[in-house]
């Protein structure tokens, strides 16, 4: 099993599992509908995940797996599971809508630096992809409460992410517009 954390800077309520793709490639650059209820959206080559919280730093893992885990904790909401097919070569990342890629995990902690490293997919493969969280039941009133007592500012410990990606199939790898 492949898998990554990293700590990602959540803005205007969402972040981003996005791959990395060259120049030239159609079809990618489409923009999420913000105009949904969906926890998840999914457009060609990203997955955009909107959060309760608007501002806030949430620690994200993501991996390959061979089946979805048996078993959650009570801790762990489901969010959905998505098809999900790379379009380029298949290099994922977490970043933040404004701040770009998310940071190591371990470099959360003072005097750490770089950013998180990303996960690969096989571009032929097409992926079923499950979404949990943790702390999206009440992460909203956690974040209003601390906003008005003394505590304003914390920006971390609302919202965990765990994104799992299990093949569920083949594709033809796409190749650059010519």
């Amino acid at each position: 099993m492949d898998m990554v954390s990293g700590v990602v800077g959540v803005a205007y309520s969402h972040f981003y599992i996005a791959e990395y793709v060259e120049e030239g490639f159609e079809g990618v650059d489409d923009l999420p509908d913000f105009h949904t209820d969906e926890p998840v959206i999914v457009t060609p080559g990203k997955l955009t995940i909107v959060s309760c919280v608007q501002e806030h730093n949430a620690w994200v893992t993501l991996m390959v797996a061979e089946a979805e885990p048996v078993q959650q904790t009570e801790q762990w909401q489901s969010l959905g599971s998505w098809p999900y097919r790379p379009v380029h070569r298949g290099r994922i990342g977490i970043s933040g809508p404004t701040t770009g890629p998310a940071v190591p995990a371990l470099g959360w902690l003072p005097g750490s630096h770089g950013y998180a490293p990303t996960l690969t997919l096989h571009p032929a493969t097409i992926y079923t992809v499950h979404v949990y969280a943790r702390g999206r039941e009440n992460s909203r009133a956690r974040y209003e409460a601390a906003m008005v007592r003394e505590e304003w500012g914390i920006r971390e410990g609302f919202e965990d992410y765990v994104v799992i990606f299990i093949p569920a199939g083949e594709q033809a790898p796409r190749a650059a517009a010519g």
